[in-house]
């Protein structure tokens, strides 16, 4: 009887070692599944992020190849601005995107851009003034002097090419003039994408 008492026993202890273990086997696996979830996530949110970024900077390289259209289209214009008579490069010509004077601490993006005018869309497919890819390319012509008018009149201050950089002079419609009795003029292309994307480009020509 005493035997079978403590067979008994036994059972029940052995029984409840199991339950116990059973227990923490179950509080492990859940910790572990838990950890495992944490990761997973933490890796899909890292790789949505890494092509976010990836995409943002294609097309940030995209706009900023798209401005070459806005600079080739601004020479263009001031050349046509020239044809049509010297003297009207001392005056502003909006219309044209051509401004005959420029304040040097005027940043980029806070030039008149609202009337700048779009160049043209030169891509195969283009719809209108947007290229295939989304973007819509402004423009903007400055002649870099201080105020419109002559070079030569009273209180003008012009950047002049000069030193190496000057070739020493250009032939245009039968006149040679030296370069640097010419003022340097600067076009500015603004590029804008798609997702908020924007680009300022800027040159330098004379």
């Amino acid at each position: 009887m005493k035997d079978m008492q403590l067979l008994s026993r036994g059972r029940r202890a052995f029984a409840g070692g199991m339950s116990s273990q059973r227990g923490v086997t179950l509080l492990v696996a859940l910790v572990v599944l838990l950890v495992m979830t944490i990761t997973g996530l933490a890796l899909v949110r890292t790789s949505s992020l890494g092509a976010g970024v990836s995409g943002s900077l294609a097309l940030k390289q995209s706009a900023t190849s798209g401005a070459d259209l806005g600079l080739e289209t601004g020479l263009a214009q001031l050349d046509v601005i020239y044809r049509t008579g010297p003297d009207q490069l001392g005056v502003d010509n909006a219309a044209s995107g051509y401004y005959a004077s420029v304040d040097p601490k005027l940043a980029a993006k806070d030039m008149p851009w609202s009337t700048a005018p779009v160049a043209p869309s030169s891509n195969v497919g283009g719809i209108g003034n947007v290229s295939d890819v989304g973007n819509e390319v402004h423009y903007l012509i400055h002649r870099l002097c201080r105020q419109t008018g002559a070079v030569n009149i009273t209180g003008q201050q012009c950047v002049m090419p000069q030193g190496a950089g000057c070739p020493g002079s250009t032939e245009s419609l039968g006149s040679v003039l030296l370069c640097n009795q010419q003022p340097m003029y600067r076009i500015t292309a603004q590029v804008k994408g798609p997702r908020d994307t924007m680009s300022y480009v800027q040159m330098s020509v004379y």
